[in-house]
């Protein structure tokens, strides 16, 4: 199987759940993830056309892919849709939506009937947020280029899926909680934006992206799984009374 954005957080778990259960992991990072045992690491940038061929070599060295998770991803242009900069939104796109299309497509003829493609969206692609148009727009274009995908790949037998995390504790969201004015209140605002009233894992993401590559999710195609504590279900923040 094949994860990318695999050095930190989310990423990271997932290669290391298929690691744990004996799949045999292409990690792929611009800076190399931790070795981990039956695991291959890749530099590369999956949104330049030099990164992904170098991801198809190994694959191809691999025999194959089965699982394809999509998962890189760039969050650094900030801003509202009258703020942002041309360069900034074009680096979201192209990570975030045309990176994925490119990778599966170049990987399609190394997937055989009944391998998985498991793409990494947000809650933000399913609701925007104020002042991040780049992000809320590559997301969002991604869940809906999975349903794409879904339709298309089906004649080969592939399916995808994606899920759609809340706010989960990776190194980069705790970094920023560190970082901001008040971290006590912020890690509560964070929290509060669940019906659970805490932050996700990255193991907790991994496990359901786990399923989805599996068999037991054989039946499901085209569906976006929010893994979000019910941050979703409600129309205010979730963890907080009306």
């Amino acid at each position: 199987m094949i994860v990318t954005g695999a050095a930190r957080g989310i990423g990271r778990a997932i290669a290391e759940l298929y690691a744990e259960r004996g799949s045999r992991v292409l990690s792929v990072d611009l800076s190399l993830p931790p070795t981990l045992k039956g695991q291959r690491r890749v530099r590369a940038d999956v949104s330049s056309a030099a990164g992904r061929e170098r991801i198809v070599r190994a694959a191809r060295e691999l025999g194959g892919v089965n699982v394809l998770v999509n998962n890189a991803a760039y969050q650094d242009a900030h801003g509202s849709v009258l703020e942002v900069s041309e360069r900034g939104w074009a680096r979201t796109l192209n990570v975030n939506l045309t990176a994925p299309l490119l990778l599966t497509r170049a990987l399609i003829d190394l997937m055989g009937a009944g391998s998985a493609v498991v793409n990494v969206a947000s809650v933000q692609g399913l609701l925007a947020e104020q002042n991040n148009a780049a992000y809320n727009a590559s997301k969002g274009g991604l869940v809906n280029l999975t349903r794409a995908m879904s339709l298309d790949l089906a004649p080969r037998g592939v399916r995808v899926n994606a899920v759609a995390p809340g706010a989960i504790s990776t190194e980069a969201v705790l970094q920023a909680i560190q970082d901001s004015q008040d971290p006590e209140s912020t890690r509560r605002d964070y929290e509060d934006l669940h019906a659970l009233r805490r932050m996700g894992t990255p193991q907790e993401v991994a496990q359901v992206v786990y399923f989805l590559g599996s068999d037991a999710a054989s039946f499901m195609t085209g569906t976006i799984v929010p893994v979000d504590g019910g941050m979703t279900a409600s129309f205010m923040m979730a963890g907080r009374p009306v």
